[in-house]
């Protein structure tokens, strides 16, 4: 091979590459019949002979011909054609070099097939999480759609190809910027696609700003290189072969590590400390108590009083046959229960602390693992359910946390059988009592303040009773008058605070990527400005497991607590200002763990206190619609949004259109069509109305009897059902009241840890108990 700067791609190697592929580069790849995966042109063959057509048409032209007139037959073929079964082993010395990015227009799933193979690194899709957060992780972007996509859309139309630069000009953008932050190889690709040409040469970037670029040029297309040239691009000239050939011979001091000797570098960031000495950060234990999310050192300084759950929870972890699930109400401490438990338990092998963790991280977390013992900690298992069963193996026990209501939504998930499940919402007298010793007497208050006795809902939890017991202003009080003094003074830092305090109750961390792309009139000072006048409420992000978010500034609030402090104590048209911006200038693949961030970022009730107008939250939800490549969920929440604004007719029309983009086949949405039909009629009069309330709850009957959710939807069934009984107080009326308490009852058996369940049925048991 000829290669032009060959010393500067080599020192790219080291420091880090973007690679963007195309067809060329798959030519060493077999489908399951053993045919190498197919260039345009003999696919183009096959499609004619294959849909048997006889015509001129080229494969753009052919591809929207089939996509019209046999879409199903022609997606199953492109699926059946380029899914990898075999490789030629030369491409696993890709990963020979530091890849940090792969951008493909090819829909095959060679790349994925390479990353699994090796045991250093694991794929991320940058379209589903957002970018990588740590060093191990390859953002993956198929740009065409790919062949392992639940839902594939492939762009290989005339229609598709023409528009996609402008359908997704926010993406190319993204992609533009990548060029100026590490060099970027072109291989097998042979530049028809206008929509790659003008992301090269966008505006949006800054020419002097860009890296080197190199493409791979086979011989006997030289007369090419001209044209490369003028677009700024190194020439290397060869094949695939020679070129993957050529990394297989490149050796470096990185890259070359003994798996064996090197796993436990690999895992280290993800290890329990074992000992004050090897943390980087410590602080006051008053930071804690004050309301901050706890850290290491809060935890090994043995300043935090241990409840009656820590035995309670060792106890559980200690029994070979079964995996602990802890639950609870928010601020019940879940979190530092985790973390004292994870640092209590000894001889259980290897010991690994996550905040979260993807699908595919956990894939690569198994590979390390391999057959040795291990016991993972896995803090927020909403966001890491998909992670559950890549770690379901006889060697690796499993603890996680996550509050109630969430659980509740995806314990259906979850095999009972082999999970211990534990609430620790209900403190004890004795834990009260330790936990006010064990307050700094700096900041305690002199007598032990419990709630009212006569409270109904539920006892304080650990932070409410905190707060209940140390001296000076109370933490809500003080942050709620800062924000709103803020927001009269400093409109700009008001904005950094709630798009900080909005990412964090998205679960995920405000990076400085989103908050450059935010205002996107400032220069990057100016965002370390503003986060150095927020430096009292916002913090430099530290992850609990001190994982990943290594290449990048991340910020996040104080706590989760403070978090939410801002988001209810800034104006309605602040909150609503920034949501719009949000959506206008961020592009969802630069936000870190987007697959977390998107289950809570259009949520009803943040979008409610935001949108006063139902006009304006309409419009917000249609924006967030696209901003999310036409999401059904989004459309769920909207219809939610505006039946509780009262806008029934609309609702409905939006929720419709929610069914029918996922075939009636997600129970979630069909909940939501029936608390809307439910409560658009049930303050009506008139003489079809009680056939609509009946029709809501026959939906809700028909969700519990298909659906593995049945908790979800008999608690919606309860709440209807003594709503319905308040109005008629009839014979059906009592029926449905019967029929409640059947299936809560039943969810109450298999589900003992549900207090919200049990306190419905409670109060549906007194009805009946007082006809």
């Amino acid at each position: 091979m000829k290669i032009e700067y060959e010393n500067i791609l080599k020192q790219a190697f080291k420091t880090g590459v973007n690679l963007f592929v195309g067809a060329g580069f798959s030519v060493l790849a077999e489908d399951k019949l053993g045919r190498p995966l197919p260039l345009a042109n003999r696919l183009l063959v096959e499609l004619k002979e294959k849909f048997n057509k006889k015509n001129n048409l080229n494969l753009p032209q052919l591809s929207t011909l089939l996509e019209a007139s046999a879409k199903k037959d022609f997606y199953a073929y492109l699926i059946e054609r380029f899914t990898v079964s075999k490789y030629d082993p030369l491409y696993d010395s890709l990963l020979n070099i530091n890849v940090k990015s792969i951008y493909t227009t090819n829909i095959d799933n060679l790349i994925p097939c390479i990353v699994n193979n090796n045991k250093r690194k694991y794929i991320n899709d940058q379209a589903e999480n957002g970018p990588a957060i740590d060093a191990e992780g390859i953002n993956y972007l198929p740009l065409h759609g790919s062949v392992i996509s639940t839902s594939p859309k492939f762009v290989f139309d005339i229609v598709s190809l023409s528009n996609v630069y402008n359908n997704f000009s926010r993406l190319w953008g993204m992609l533009s910027k990548e060029l100026e932050t590490r060099p970027t190889i072109f291989l097998g690709y042979s530049f028809n696609d206008s929509s790659v040409i003008q992301s090269l040469t966008s505006q949006q970037t800054f020419r002097n700003a860009q890296k080197d670029i190199w493409v791979l040029v086979r011989e006997e297309d030289k007369d090419s290189i001209e044209f490369y040239e003028a677009l700024g691009f190194h020439v290397i000239i060869g094949d695939t072969k020679e070129f993957l050939s050529y990394l297989n011979n490149f050796k470096q001091e990185e890259c070359d590590i003994s798996l064996d000797k090197e796993r436990i570098e690999l895992l280290y960031s993800y290890f329990v400390p074992r000992s004050l000495s090897e943390l980087k950060v410590q602080r006051p234990i008053v930071d804690f108590w004050s309301g901050s999310s706890p850290i290491w050192s809060d935890i090994l300084s043995n300043q935090i009083y241990r409840t009656h759950y820590v035995s309670e929870l060792m106890n559980s972890i200690y029994n070979p046959s079964k995996n602990t699930i802890i639950i609870g109400a928010p601020v019940t401490g879940k979190t530092t229960l985790l973390m004292q438990i994870a640092y209590s338990i000894k001889e259980m092998g290897i010991k690994l602390y996550f905040k979260s963790l993807t699908e595919t991280k956990a894939e690569y977390v198994a590979k390390l693992i391999d057959n040795d013992k291990a016991i993972i900690f896995i803090d927020n298992l909403y966001d890491s359910i998909d992670s559950i069963n890549k770690l379901n193996k006889p060697n690796i026990k499993l603890v996680c946390a996550e509050r109630s209501h969430n659980y509740g939504i995806i314990s259906h998930l979850i095999e009972n059988s082999k999970f211990s499940v534990i609430n620790v919402t209900s403190l004890s007298d004795y834990d009260l009592q330790g936990i006010y010793n064990s307050l700094p007497s700096s900041i305690r208050t002199e007598f032990l303040n419990k709630e009212d006795e006569l409270r109904l809902y539920a006892k304080d939890s650990i932070f409410e009773f905190v707060i209940r017991n140390i001296k000076a202003q109370s933490i809500k009080e003080r942050y709620k008058n800062a924000i709103q003094v803020i927001e009269y003074k400093d409109k700009e830092l008001a904005e950094f605070l709630i798009l900080c305090a909005y990412m964090h109750s998205c679960r995920v961390p405000l990076s400085f990527e989103v908050a450059y792309s935010y205002f996107d009139d400032f220069d990057y000072n100016d965002i370390f400005n503003l986060k150095e006048d927020a430096e009292d409420i916002i913090k430099d992000y530290i992850p609990v497991d001190g994982s990943g978010y290594k290449d990048m500034d991340y910020y996040y609030p104080r706590s989760t607590y403070v978090a939410e402090i801002i988001l209810d104590a800034a104006s309605s048209s602040i909150k609503k200002s920034v949501l719009l911006k949000f959506i206008e200038n961020v592009h969802k693949m630069i936000i870190p763990n987007y697959k977390i961030f998107r289950k809570y970022a259009f949520d009803k009730v943040l979008i409610s206190k935001s949108f006063e107008s139902w006009e304006d939250g309409r419009d917000f939800y249609e924006k967030a619609f696209l901003f999310d490549d036409g999401n059904p969920y989004v459309l769920q929440q909207g219809a939610l949004y505006l039946a509780q604004k009262g806008q029934y007719e609309l609702a409905f029309e939006w929720i419709d259109r929610a069914i029918s983009m996922t075939d009636n086949k997600y129970f979630s949405i069909r909940n939501s069509h029936a608390i809307i039909l439910f409560n658009a009629n049930i303050n009506r009069s008139g003489s079809g109305v009680r056939a609509e309330l009946d029709r809501s709850m026959y939906i809700l009957e028909k969700c519990i009897n298909a659906d593995l959710r049945k908790r979800f939807h008999a608690n919606t069934y309860g709440q209807q059902a003594k709503k319905y009984y308040e109005r008629y107080k009839d014979d059906k009326a009592i029926m449905y009241l019967k029929q409640a308490l059947l299936w809560l009852n039943q969810e109450i058996e298999v589900s003992s840890w549900d207090l919200e369940t049990r306190k419905l049925k409670d109060s549906i048991n007194s009805i009946l108990s007082n006809l």
